[in-house]
């Protein structure tokens, strides 16, 4: 029996559009410091009990949960377009307790429910690694309902706090922002969040930036769990390959980078943070 042809699409998308950070743990413990409180704070006064919600990219469920518990006796659908992702989610969702969402594996270019079938749509630094925002957040609009609300949120890379930072420190940012730029996403997109949702027909867009508390690193736990998580991510087979063959950083010069990270992790005034900008609009009734 053939598959069905969303579950093909999903597939061709994760293979084309691999997840930058990967899968490991302390990824998912990253993400897994977000809540609905601190990153999509700017989109809860929108809603209301009783709406139906999408959470595209969803990742472990964290804030998906907090979206249900915002909505309920409504509804929320967290997609990824990791099938693993999705597990893991449903099982936050249960150890909470929390039984209106649901997830589903599916592309935010091709999401699998008829036109105007929610109330709000939200995404979490989910559109700044994407290849094609525009197609994302029209196929976005096309399942909101008329008067549907959309929330997006994204970090620019231009806006990070690192210190103490050194020069391999900066070199170490700068090779991050470009592997984003080479997956085809793009780091500093945030800022045109307004553009962007203007652009794919979204009504009356406003803008806000603030420092998730998902996006600061300030205590020793922090700083050495976030040290070990960019470590890793600049030692991945697969990114260790783009950054040598690209000619970006040869190995030695990746060691020392990868040494200085670890080192800053356990310094007594390590800091880390970045600005995330977070933008609403609307669909005209």
């Amino acid at each position: 029996m053939s598959e069905p042809p969303e579950a093909a699409s999903t597939e061709r998308d994760a293979a084309r559009i691999p997840y930058l950070h990967g899968s490991a743990a302390i990824e998912q413990r990253r993400l897994a410091r977000r809540t609905a409180a601190t990153s999509a704070g700017f989109l809860l006064p929108h809603l209301r009990p009783g709406m139906r919600v999408l959470d595209c990219g969803c990742g472990p469920g964290s804030i998906t949960v907090g979206l249900a518990e915002a909505v309920a006796p409504g509804d929320v659908v967290g997609i990824d377009i990791q099938p693993a992702q999705v597990d893991r989610a449903g099982a936050f969702a249960a150890e909470r307790g929390v039984s209106n969402v649901r997830f589903e594996a599916a592309s935010v270019y091709e999401l699998p429910y008829p036109g105007a079938t929610f109330d709000a749509v939200f995404a979490h630094t989910v559109v700044e690694h994407l290849p094609e925002p525009l197609r994302a957040l029209r196929e976005m609009k096309r399942v909101l309902k008329p008067g549907g609300v959309v929330g997006i949120a994204d970090d620019d890379g231009a806006t990070v706090l690192w210190e103490p930072r050194t020069p391999l420190l900066t070199e170490a940012l700068g090779l991050f922002l470009r592997l984003i730029k080479y997956h085809g996403g793009d780091p500093y997109g945030a800022r045109n969040l307004r553009r962007r949702l203007l652009d794919a027909g979204f009504a009356r867009p406003i803008a806000t930036a603030s420092i998730w508390a998902g996006g600061v690193w300030g205590t020793p736990e922090e700083t050495r769990d976030f040290a070990a998580w960019f470590a890793g991510q600049l030692i991945a087979p697969a990114i260790v390959q783009v950054l040598t063959s690209q000619g970006w950083v040869d190995q030695h010069a990746l060691d020392a980078i990868v040494a200085e990270i670890l080192a800053w992790g356990e310094r007594p005034d390590a800091y880390f943070a970045v600005m995330g900008v977070a933008a609403v609009g609307w669909v005209d009734q």
